[in-house]
């Protein structure tokens, strides 16, 4: 008789742990339960922003590790594995940042969605939201970007994570144009 293999939880971290930086994991199943929004009804925003640069190059900066890592500068890096419950991870410091944050959905040079958390000082950390960012190419070398964050759940602790990705996200997406377009000149 055939028996599967199974794994702790703790063999499981280990081998994750010990990849080094740049390695791809395999993908995981995405878990439902870390998300509490559900059904029509999502408390979201979104943001928009028009690019002068080609849609592909302000694609990539969402979903090329190197792209994204030259935008952030320092010690700051990414997981990107671009399949279904692959990594999407930007790591500020070189660890700490969107850890465990999965890839939901892609079309390639056009749309990727992704599982996101809070910064580790929120008590929402642990529970996910998620993130679509679009980009559409509205003229050679230009681009307009849509990015829209949904699943934030309701409180007073929700609501000092929406407040804060509002804020957030309007700072980054400026910073992205500015890097891509300066890349331009």
């Amino acid at each position: 008789m055939i028996r599967p293999l199974s794994f702790t939880a703790a063999a499981v971290l280990t081998l994750a742990v010990l990849l080094p930086a740049g390695a791809r994991a395999e993908a995981a199943p995405i878990d439902p339960t870390l998300f509490d929004a559900r059904g029509r009804d999502l408390r979201s925003f979104t943001k928009e922003i028009d690019i002068d640069a080609p849609a592909a190059r302000a694609y990539a900066l969402w979903t090329d590790a190197a792209a994204w890592t030259q935008l952030m500068g320092g010690e700051s890096r990414a997981n990107f594995d671009l399949e279904i419950g692959g990594r999407y991870e930007w790591l500020f410091n070189g660890t700490i940042g969107s850890n465990g944050c999965q890839v939901l959905s892609y079309i390639p040079d056009r749309m990727v969605s992704f599982t996101w958390n809070a910064p580790p000082d929120q008590a929402t950390r642990e529970r996910r939201t998620w993130v679509v960012v679009e980009t559409t190419e509205t003229a050679p070398g230009r681009t307009h970007l849509r990015l829209t964050h949904l699943g934030f759940g309701q409180g007073a602790d929700w609501d000092t994570t929406f407040t804060y990705f509002e804020n957030a996200w309007g700072r980054v997406l400026p910073m992205m144009k500015q890097a891509l377009e300066a890349a331009e000149n």
